[in-house]
């Protein structure tokens, strides 16, 4: 049996060149667990326009690569912000609001994880309880389904594609050389001369 001393450094310790081998051997240190639960987190509490259930993303070089989520409805907010962007009169504006009941649902699809990779059903409805519209009437709140159904899903992507811009660049930080020194200076890690990790 013999005993083998092995002199280990500190990051500051290395020289350059081994530095930069502790560097590139820890690039995933940072972002080797679920370091995107946190962002995902925010996205929910700060989303008040869609039931958010699950949320997917592939990163970040790749064609295909985004962000998207399923939901299981949609708030009447979105209606009330759909109708003030058309251009009705106030009084025109006020009989869809009172007439019409909107919901939705949208869930993965296809093999990727992006804006365009969720189907969506999205609904319109004349809600007349007892009334009894003309047909004139109804036809024109029924007018609007297709616009609304645009209006919804557009919102979908640009909310799906600022998720995804969050995501890209709170990777490009954990991974840039700054956080990697930080965290293994924090974590106290020790090397061989030659910047492996002890």
């Amino acid at each position: 049996m013999k005993t083998i001393t092995t002199k280990v450094y500190s990051f500051n310790e290395l020289s350059e060149d081994a530095k930069q081998k502790a560097i590139e051997n820890n690039h995933e240190f940072n972002v080797h667990a679920d370091w995107y639960e946190w962002i995902y987190e925010d996205f929910k509490i700060d989303n008040k326009d869609f039931d958010i259930e699950n949320i997917y993303f592939s990163g970040f070089w790749s064609q295909g690569d985004g962000a998207m989520f399923e939901y299981s409805g949609i708030s009447e907010d979105l209606k009330d912000e759909f109708i003030d962007s058309l251009s009705l009169s106030p009084m025109r504006k006020e009989w869809l609001r009172n007439n019409v009941y909107v919901s939705g649902k949208g869930i993965q699809s296809g093999h990727y994880y992006h804006e365009k990779s969720c189907s969506h059903s999205i609904y319109w409805e004349v809600d007349n309880g007892d009334l009894h519209y003309s047909t004139l009437f109804y036809e024109w709140l029924e007018s609007f389904s297709g616009d609304f159904e645009d209006f919804v899903i557009s919102k979908y992507e640009d909310i799906c594609g600022d998720l995804y811009s969050k995501l890209s660049h709170s990777y490009d930080y954990l991974t840039s050389e700054s956080a990697i020194i930080e965290n293994i200076e924090a974590n106290e890690f020790e090397f061989y001369e030659d910047g492996s990790t002890y």
